[in-house]
């Protein structure tokens, strides 16, 4: 049965769709292997967080929820409005433009709008998950396409354990559209 929504899908995996801050950074140098790793952690911290966000506990309908639960709420409003203040504060990086892009485990497509690096040119793909966090995702990827500014790269060298949780977040991602999609049918 149709449910309304198409799977966005990159070398036959799940992708995480949406229009994201994106921006494409040539590399000039051999990155070392203290800047991988440390891009590697950032992504996977970012990720975990990404991931606790998209998860909603399940719960009958029926069900009370536990007497602290309003409390962690306000918790979580104040830490949330906390980390917003703080990353306007620091972020002093320059401006990435929001485009449609399409991302999993294996690399990303997107439409290019200024740099269009050719096929072949290595580099840093910075891609912003959340509006809330100044923090982006940062992978180093090879061009693999470019056609009238439509992007694709492939990611170099992530590890087993950021590539799971990509694909984490984009069955989620997938999961709640999905849900969605079934909730507008039904009004």
């Amino acid at each position: 049965m149709y449910e309304g929504v198409d799977t966005i899908a990159i070398q036959n995996e799940l992708a995480y769709h949406d229009v994201l801050p994106l921006r494409w950074e040539p590399l000039t140098r051999t990155l070392n292997p203290f800047e991988i790793n440390g891009m590697e952690e950032s992504n996977a911290l970012l990720l975990q967080a990404c991931i606790a966000v998209e998860e909603q506990p399940t719960r009958d309908k029926n069900e009370d929820l536990h007497p602290l639960a309003a409390e962690l709420a306000r918790l979580d409003f104040k830490l949330n409005l906390v980390l917003k203040l703080i990353g306007s504060l620091v972020d002093s990086r320059q401006a990435i433009e929001p485009v449609p892009v399409q991302f999993n485990r294996r690399g990303a497509s997107w439409q290019g709008r200024s740099v269009f690096p050719p096929v072949g040119s290595r580099g840093i793909l910075h891609i912003g998950l959340r509006s809330s966090l100044t923090q982006t995702l940062d992978f180093v990827a090879e061009i693999s396409e470019n056609e009238l500014g439509a992007m694709s790269a492939e990611f170099i060298d992530v590890t087993a354990s950021v590539s799971d949780l990509i694909q984490q977040l984009c069955f989620l991602k997938h999961r709640k559209r999905v849900a969605g999609s079934r909730n507008s049918r039904k009004r």
